[in-house]
């Protein structure tokens, strides 16, 4: 069989088992990469034809490919590492389908990644992250306020609740129970789940909802009539995307002025389920909050740094008579594998 009509087949089977669009997308792009890198390099077309040295090959041109944006620097480790768990999963599929015969995922080793330590927010950070919310367009000072309203409580539902990008655009109306505090999030695979949210973070939600949402389109100057019940919308009353979410946090890291970290959707995540975590929620109950498929993805947040883990016998030490619960320290970071 043709490899590119192998992997339309793959790609067939990932939308039959309801993943998500991104995840097909990615894994599509990826895997036409692979394709075009066998048939320049190796003039491989044919499944028949497929052999494990390829995928060796593959993940050392990776390895030294130099980044888009950085031609003195590889690819991180961790990218690596994710184009390899893609094309060996395929490669899988491959088996599992009997369209090859010798099976090669299994001769096939992942390169290793060393323990990366991800500095996550302080809560000075999140301060500052709040304070960059700001809009500032020129001669539009109820688009701004609206605006502001909006980012602000874009950062504090992320932050508090932890939920994805996507499964913040997708976000509507319909999915916020105002009684309960509760958001219907739909997680990946088509799967929803009830997520709860707290006071504050449900403030900034519901003074955005009542006092700016509903005029957003208006403000931006639409004329055409026209209703929208995603939450958050564009400054033109367009439903935010998922590359728009990512923009803004983007642009988000730039005002903000927080050197050392990375301000985006993920690190929301991290800081929910660290600082969660060090003040003693549940492992079980933070993993349901996220989504997790299993607990050993929630418990890579609850490990600590050195420092960290320091103060934090301290102040339990047995040799001393009186110690303080004080994790409000604790949470700024955790170790990816």
């Amino acid at each position: 069989m043709r490899l590119d009509i192998a992997l339309k087949d793959y790609v067939t089977a990932h939308e039959i088992d309801n993943c998500s669009e991104h995840t097909i997308r990615e894994q599509r792009r990826l895997l036409l990469a692979f394709l075009a890198w066998l048939r320049s390099e190796h003039n491989v077309t044919d499944t028949d034809d497929l052999r494990v040295t390829h995928l060796r090959g593959w993940i050392a041109y990776l390895q030294k490919k130099p980044h888009k944006n950085h031609q003195d620097k590889g690819l991180k480790d961790s990218t690596v590492y994710q184009y390899g768990r893609i094309l060996q999963t395929f490669c899988h599929w491959l088996e599992h389908e009997e369209i090859i015969e010798k099976p090669i995922s299994t001769r096939f080793k992942l390169p290793k990644m060393e323990k990366q330590f991800i500095p996550t927010f302080t809560p000075d950070d999140v301060q500052k992250l709040l304070a960059a919310c700001e809009a500032k367009y020129q001669h539009k000072p109820e688009l701004n306020k609206a605006l502001t309203a909006r980012n602000r409580a874009m950062v504090s539902v992320m932050l508090d609740t932890g939920i994805r990008r996507s499964e913040l655009a997708g976000l509507r109306l319909c999915d916020i129970d105002r009684e309960l505090r509760l958001l219907v999030v739909h997680r990946k695979g088509n799967k929803w789940q009830q997520v709860p949210i707290s006071r504050d973070g449900f403030k900034s939600l519901h003074e955005y909802l009542t006092k700016y949402r509903p005029h957003l389109s208006k403000i931006a100057g639409i004329t055409k009539a026209r209703k929208e019940d995603r939450v958050f919308l564009t400054a033109y009353g367009e439903p935010l995307t998922v590359g728009g979410v990512s923009c803004f946090f983007t642009n988000l890291q730039r005002k903000a002025g927080i050197d050392g970290k990375v301000v985006s959707p993920h690190n929301c995540r991290r800081y929910m389920a660290t600082t969660q975590l060090a003040m003693g929620r549940s492992p079980l109950d933070v993993q349901r909050q996220m989504g997790h498929t299993t607990l050993n993805m929630t418990n890579r947040y609850a490990s600590l740094t050195t420092e960290q883990l320091q103060r934090s016998h301290e102040e339990f030490s047995p040799l001393r008579a009186k110690g303080t619960n004080d994790f409000k320290h604790m949470g700024s970071g955790y170790w990816e594998e």
